[in-house]
């Protein structure tokens, strides 16, 4: 897929722009949208889970080589850029902005430091000097969104798909995992929304005809 490509290319660009010292350029301050720390570090947990499960699960050879054959396309990171259009998706299904200038979009922003980015928004405390590097990331949502328009509905997870096929013991985890990062999200807050509601059902298959498909989160 050309969008893939492209995606691919800026990824590279951004990986390349990390290795640049930013000496004249000034440090943005996150904290200045009002991201508290309790509210960070329940989204730090959650990426941090998603981002274990790809390090441990999602990186073999039959998940990797089916990805590149749904998407007719080879680079080493698609399983990364598939879990990124899956949680954007998320963002689309709770109606909530992927600005970095609103609380919720660090989930986002969190997710692509730590999956293709400098690693450096480790603490609370560095929100406070975040570099044009990283900040510079969140310049790729606008080509997850159009790769995520070209594989299937946007109201959909993607990822699933392929575990059903290659590895059926990874989606309920994977949607675990999903579920606790979008009710993180929702809650940013204070409260849950119908609507908002209805997204985490959508996630945990709690609105599926089929009892024995639901995701069991009495614990998240």
């Amino acid at each position: 897929m050309e969008s893939f490509c492209q995606l691919y290319n800026q990824y590279a660009l951004y990986k390349k722009k990390s290795l640049v010292v930013y000496d004249s350029q000034i440090a943005t301050d996150l904290l200045g949208y009002g991201i508290n720390q309790d509210y960070y570090h329940k989204v730090y947990q959650s990426v941090e889970l998603l981002h274990k499960l790809y390090d441990s699960k999602l990186t073999n050879d039959s998940i990797r080589s089916y990805v590149e054959y749904k998407l007719n396309d080879h680079h080493a990171d698609n399983v990364k850029f598939c879990i990124l259009i899956d949680v954007f998706r998320c963002y689309d299904g709770l109606n909530h902005p992927t600005t970095i200038t609103k609380p919720e979009g660090i989930a986002l922003l969190l997710l692509l430091d730590k999956m293709i980015g400098n690693n450096e928004l480790l603490t609370y405390g560095q929100l406070k000097t975040v570099s044009p590097s990283t900040l510079s990331l969140i310049d790729l949502v606008p080509f997850i969104s159009e790769c995520s328009e070209q594989i299937g509905s946007r109201y959909s997870l993607f990822l699933p798909l392929i575990f059903k096929k290659k590895a059926p013991y990874l989606d309920n985890l994977y949607r675990r995992l999903l579920y606790n990062l979008c009710k993180t999200i929702a809650e940013v807050d204070g409260e849950i929304s119908v609507s908002e509601k209805e997204w985490l059902n959508e996630i945990a298959l709690l609105n599926d005809d089929d009892p024995n498909n639901d995701i069991d989160i009495s614990s998240i």
